[in-house]
């Protein structure tokens, strides 16, 4: 059983003798079917009970005991094939996705068919004939593979219990839809407090001294600095004195300092790093790097399991390393000189203690046969130049410090030389931002001219420079992509770090759809590369007043549970317990707080504007009307319209309808189009009607 047909169709390939049928096809004495992704998912709330088609505060927490699976609707008539299949089957060779989610696809659809016969376990990292047969030379007993499925369903139950409930609660609570999830949420607070920082960000002014230095052989500029790392004055005064101090004075070379440094190459991609470069130099969305990723592995065969969070390979992959690059190089002929370059992995490549489901992406040994889309094209260069970069030896540069002291002051000056390409030849002057090394050159001069220590230079030019601090930038999806990557920073407990550290928030495989999924849900938005929060995301997040929601600390806590589950060293039902705990506490907390309601990409207060004439319940603004919290609970019907006649009551109308009774004139419009004046007035029933003013009769 594999989860796409694309796979299917691969492995049948392999085994030969080849029959197709509907959902299914045979290759010799095996029957070969697949899921397309989950085939069985958990029930929905109103499963359990139609009642809970309805929304409702009091309802919550939903909490299933036990669990319910049913089918997912769209994909019925291939679970009927498989689940009829499975009745027929002596054995099943389990050829889902290797890691904790594909076991779940499968055990779930096995559970829900009722198969409990024999299981294989088939585990493949890339779609070549040689990968696939090895992998079915060498098939393990599914049981092994046990605690892998139950982390995944202890996670699908978890996100149900906590993601339905939440939601629940804040919508109705709210009065508009508001979706929260264990990743999106704190994802979106990352957004909201990023672009917060920048908007109350005010920049502080500094000032720097530089001076342009003479020498007989060329000129260089030198800036100030403290002796130790300290460059800037905090007011022009002090660094107008210094000017003053050295001008005209005579300078000299007291230090000079030249030493060969090296740039190690750069990892193999996983699917992060994939990502976070391809957006940087293509514009591509997480989700677009993705698809394309998906279909050189699944469609052209060209790459590797694409949803890896690993950037290493194991050790019984370095043998095959120079086949895969000479395969890419039939498509990069430019690269085809190169290869012969490639050493012995180092440890940065080669690791097999990081390798769980997947190693890293690389090229697989199959040469393109068909024709690649220019978007296609570009990701498998990317991995291919990627790849062969870090077989290759360092790049070393030979970098320069000078040292110039005038007046009793220092001035310092850095400069380096690209002496030995080493990996860069790859990439030539394109090098990838992939390296994750953003190297400052403002003050770094590529060519500085031949000095000695001692020798004497002039000043021609001294200037002190007006700067200011700048604020943090925007999250681009490649900067996103990495804080979800290095969530585990944002947590205090050791303990959840290191779980968040090898995990971050999301998975490599889900980082995309969660983008996609606060932008389509309309709590971020893009502008000009930028992700930036909109008000809706905003209220949403001022609105949660649960820290573990919207911080990764929730998601650090489940990684490391579910890890020991996969390890066996955590029970699943215990886990479940907790998660319900938690998630009463979540209803509760909601529901004891004060929400903003988000209409329209506004948000309004729920704070409440008056107290009830019928039951002195609190009034509160909602999306037509100023009404009675109690409408739900107790059936209190206290409303007043928002529009009345063309008018728009406002919050300080209301206020003064409750308080005195009645409003100021105020300025209407009858059903005929004719304007008219009139008050509001509150009668002894709660019921607002229009007070008009009495004209004076002739004899008064």
């Amino acid at each position: 059983m594999a989860e796409k047909p694309s796979v299917a169709r691969d492995i049948a390939g392999v085994i030969g003798g080849v029959r197709r049928h509907s959902g299914y096809i045979e290759a010799r004495e095996y029957t070969i079917t697949w899921a397309v992704g989950h085939l069985v998912t958990l029930a929905d709330a109103h499963d359990y009970d139609r009642k809970y088609k309805k929304w409702s505060a009091e309802d919550l927490p939903i909490v299933p005991k036990p669990f319910r699976l049913k089918v997912v609707e769209s994909s019925k008539e291939q679970y009927n094939v498989v689940a009829s299949l499975l009745k027929r089957a002596k054995e099943v060779i389990v050829a889902t996705d290797a890691g904790r989610e594909g076991q779940l696809i499968y055990e779930l659809i096995a559970l829900s068919a009722g198969y409990k016969g024999k299981a294989k376990r088939l585990w493949l990292s890339s779609l070549t004939e040689g990968a696939i047969r090895e992998a079915l030379n060498g098939l393990k007993n599914n049981i092994d593979y046990r605690n892998l499925y139950f982390a995944g369903f202890a996670r699908a139950q978890a996100d149900w219990l906590v993601g339905i409930n939440a939601t629940r609660a804040m919508t109705t609570h709210a009065g508009t839809l508001l979706t929260i999830g264990r990743v999106q949420t704190p994802t979106l607070a990352m957004i909201v407090h990023r672009d917060c920082q920048i908007e109350q960000f005010k920049p502080e002014p500094y000032f720097e001294l530089e001076v342009i230095f003479t020498h007989v052989n060329g000129e260089y500029k030198g800036k100030w600095f403290d002796g130790d790392k300290q460059t800037r004055f905090n007011n022009k005064e002090s660094a107008d004195r210094i000017l003053g101090k050295v001008k005209g004075q005579s300078a000299c070379i007291t230090k000079l300092t030249q030493k060969t440094v090296p740039e190690q190459p750069p990892q193999l991609f996983d699917l992060t790093s994939l990502q976070r470069t391809a957006n940087q130099k293509f514009g591509f969305t997480a989700d677009q790097t993705l698809k394309l990723a998906q279909s050189l592995y699944e469609t052209h065969k060209v790459l590797t399991y694409p949803r890896t969070d690993s950037r290493y390979v194991s050790d019984d992959i370095v043998p095959t390393l120079r086949k895969r690059l000479s395969a890419a190089g039939k498509m990069f002929p430019e690269l085809t000189d190169l290869i012969p370059h490639v050493i012995r992995p180092t440890k940065r490549v080669v690791n097999g203690a990081k390798v769980s489901d997947h190693h890293a992406i690389i090229p697989t040994e199959t040469t393109v046969s068909t024709t690649l889309r220019p978007d296609e094209r570009k990701i498998y260069e990317l991995v291919t130049k990627q790849t062969l970069a870090a077989l290759l030896v360092p790049a070393e540069w030979a970098s320069t410090t000078i040292k110039t002291t005038m007046g009793g002051e220092l001035f310092k000056t850095s400069g380096r030389v690209l002496v030995k390409s080493g990996w860069k030849s790859v990439f030539g002057t394109d090098t990838p931002d992939s390296t994750d090394k953003k190297v400052d050159d403002e003050d770094t001069q590529a060519t500085l001219p031949m000095v000695e220590e001692g020798d004497k230079v002039t000043a021609r030019d001294a200037v002190v420079l007006s700067k200011q601090t700048k604020p943090p930038s925007h999250f681009t999806e490649a900067s996103l992509l990495s804080a979800m990557e290095h969530a585990g920073r944002q947590v205090d407990d050791e303990t959840l770090a290191e779980a968040l550290k090898d995990r971050g928030l999301g998975t490599p495989a889900t980082r995309a759809s969660i983008i996609e999924k606060i932008k389509r849900d309309g709590y971020v938005e893009v502008n000009k590369k930028h992700l930036v929060a909109t008000n809706k995301g905003r209220a949403l997040i001022e609105a949660i007043h649960i820290d573990a929601l919207k911080s990764p600390e929730l998601t650090g806590d489940w990684e490391h549970r579910l890890a020991q589950i996969e390890s066996g060293n955590d029970d699943a039902g215990q886990f479940i317990s907790e998660i319900t705990e938690f998630t009463r506490t979540v209803v509760a907390t909601i529901n004891q707080t004060q929400v903003d309601m988000i209409l329209e990409g506004q948000s309004i207060s729920r704070e409440a504007v008056g107290t009830c004439p019928l039951c002195g319940g609190a009034v509160i603004e909602t999306k037509k009307s100023y009404g009675c919290v109690n409408w739900k609970t107790q059936g209190c019907k206290f409303t007043v319209w928002k529009r009345i006649s063309g008018h728009k009551v406002t919050q300080t109308q209301v206020k003064e309808l409750l308080t005195k009774k009645r409003t100021k004139r105020l300025k209407f419009k009858s059903k005929a189009g004719k304007d008219f004046e009139a008050r509001l007035v509150l009668t002894p029933d709660a019921s607002v009607e229009f007070e008009f003013e009495r004209r004076a009769g002739k004899g008064e």
